[in-house]
């Protein structure tokens, strides 16, 4: 890289990165490090878009789960990828409390749109179990979105 960029500049670029999406505090350190190399004035940028609350964790926590959960993901899962994006355990635990969702209903709901009929064999409802655990739900709610079909057959 050439010469560092002044702290206004490098500010620049992080407030175009956060008006396309929000980002959490280490996604948006990782990006302008890898399109900008180490950059002296990056804390000081961080501090400020903290400052100006350009960036919070917590509010990004809390956008997150509400779009994972629109996509039909489960808990495990959207827990999974806040961890690794940098945000705190408590602010993913109070994210997820406050998404006040029914996971044994998206479970089920997930299911049903990808998959037309209950498992007939044990085959197909281990294929159907894998699908739903590689969304993030877990065995408890995955299991019992494959025994609904006895209820609703009542």
């Amino acid at each position: 890289m050439s010469e560092p960029l002044t702290e206004a500049e490098l500010r620049q670029r992080a407030v175009a990165l956060l008006a396309r999406r929000d980002h959490s505090r280490r996604e948006l350190v990782t990006k302008l490090q890898q399109r900008l190399g180490d950059q002296p004035a990056l804390e000081a940028v961080l501090a400020w878009c903290e400052e100006h609350d350009f960036i919070d964790d917590r509010r990004f926590a809390g956008f997150f789960v509400r779009a994972r959960i629109e996509r039909g993901q489960g808990m495990l899962r959207i827990r999974q990828e806040l961890q690794l994006k940098g945000v705190e355990n408590d602010w993913i635990a109070e994210a997820l409390e406050n998404a006040e969702v029914d996971w044994f209903a998206l479970a089920k709901d997930v299911r049903a749109r990808r998959f037309r009929q209950y498992p007939q064999d044990q085959k197909e409802k281990a294929k159907q179990l894998r699908f739903l655990q590689s969304r993030g739900f877990n065995a408890e709610q995955s299991f019992a979105a494959l025994d609904m079909q006895d209820a609703e057959l009542d």
